[in-house]
């Protein structure tokens, strides 16, 4: 018998290249330098261990209190959080769910209907088209440019995509640019927004590790829909305990349908972690600590890349934007052209993992290619990677 499953699973074609070379890789036993983690739990960083043990052990973790909310306690420490920036958050415009990935999976089901389009982010993080995909939802694509440093502007967004999707998905900090929408950047686009009558969705991951000059502004609108994604798994560097929310603004009538059908939705899975929850106040109370060790990683990371990119040999050949926010950092180059070639020669012959651009959804420009690399590699991980990187293409540099 063939078994007949969900065209949801059309893309999937198999494993790539790339985890083929890692698997073999693992099985054998060889070390490779990963400069793509993005798990902060297992790169260095010191976490209040028994602290956490404790407070898990000194919390009710068997009694069952279900809220398609959220635990009360939990929703007002998140708005603590985002008191802490200034903002003043009402727990009732709060959703709590297990991660990111299943706040979209709700807002999909909220706005949309098999068959429906969304407009998502390129460059951006590619875990958005498989989410949709899941979602039985079609993905279109707005393209941002470097000459605008990634930022969304009007213009990226096509008339004709706009006015047949649901949504508008917008990463900020961007994954991997770095681009900021600002508030003056949504007010650009309010309008477009109101004239198709659909929400701006805004995933904010990211917000507390910003460097640049550029301030990240988390958006509270009350004429226009506005929802942002954030959770535990960026903002604490905690993403193995599986808490996220979902955080409604805009007018009042609206926000109030949209969190009943939203608690309807919640209802149905009642995913969020009890346990967690029962413990954020806690967990909150060692973001600073976690949070400083991360932004003082990335600074180490960025001043080597500042270093080697100071070096006339270096710069001529590749290029490097430094980020003003987020994880990730994009080289760009003659010399990495086919990126995925050149991705998996240097993975193969080096042993050392970059993601190719586009994986990131980088528009093809001819005979340039970039490569994505992770900012959270231990420092002398970071600097050996990009010096084998270097030395793989013949480019002398200084090792000072």
């Amino acid at each position: 018998m063939k078994p007949d499953f969900s065209s949801r699973f059309s893309f999937q074609e198999g494993e790539n290249d790339f985890a083929v070379v890692l698997a073999d890789f693992d099985r054998d036993g060889i070390e490779y330098n990963d400069l793509t983690s993005s798990n902060p739990t297992k790169i260095g960083f010191q976490y209040p261990r028994e602290a956490i043990a404790h407070a898990f052990q000194s919390a009710d973790c068997v009694t069952y209190r279900p809220d398609p909310r959220g635990a009360a306690e939990a929703r007002k420490t998140i708005c603590d959080y985002y008191g802490s920036k200034g903002y003043t958050i009402d727990p009732a415009d709060l959703f709590l769910v297990s991660s990111s990935s299943e706040a979209y999976s709700y807002l999909f089901k909220l706005f949309c209907d098999p068959g429906d389009s969304i407009m998502i982010p390129a460059p951006g993080y590619p875990l958005f088209e498989f989410l949709s995909a899941m979602e039985s939802l079609n993905a279109v694509y707005y393209r941002t440019k470097k000459e605008n440093g990634w930022k969304l502007k009007a213009e990226d967004l096509s008339p004709k995509d706009i006015s047949r999707s649901k949504m508008l998905l917008v990463v900020s900090p961007n994954n991997p640019t770095g681009s900021i929408l600002t508030e003056e950047d949504f007010g650009s686009i309010r309008n477009i927004l109101v004239e198709n009558n659909i929400p701006l969705v805004i995933d904010e991951v990211f917000s507390d590790y910003v460097y640049g000059e550029e301030k990240h502004a988390t958006i509270l609108d009350e004429k226009t829909p506005v929802i942002t994604v954030n959770g535990l798994s960026k903002s604490l560097g905690l993403p193995g305990m599986k808490l996220s929310w979902i955080l409604l603004s805009g007018p009042k009538e609206w926000k109030k349908k949209a969190g009943e059908y939203l608690e309807l939705i919640s209802d149905t899975y009642l995913s969020a972690n009890t346990p967690v929850q029962n413990v954020l106040p806690e967990l909150f109370r060692w973001k600073n600590m976690i949070q400083s060790q991360i932004l003082k990683r990335i600074g180490r990371n960025l001043a080597y890349l500042r270093s080697v990119f100071s070096t006339a040999s270096v710069s001529e050949k590749i290029g490097c934007t430094i980020p003003g926010a987020g994880w990730y950092c994009v080289l760009e180059s003659g010399l990495f052209f086919p990126e995925e070639e050149f991705a998996l020669g240097l993975l193969k012959e080096r042993r050392i993992y970059v993601h190719p651009g586009e994986m990131f959804g980088f528009q093809e420009e001819e005979s340039i290619g970039k490569i994505v690399l992770g900012l959270l590699a231990e420092p002398e991980d970071f600097s050996s990677g990009i010096g084998e990187i270097l030395e793989f293409l013949n480019i002398s540099y200084s090792k000072n």
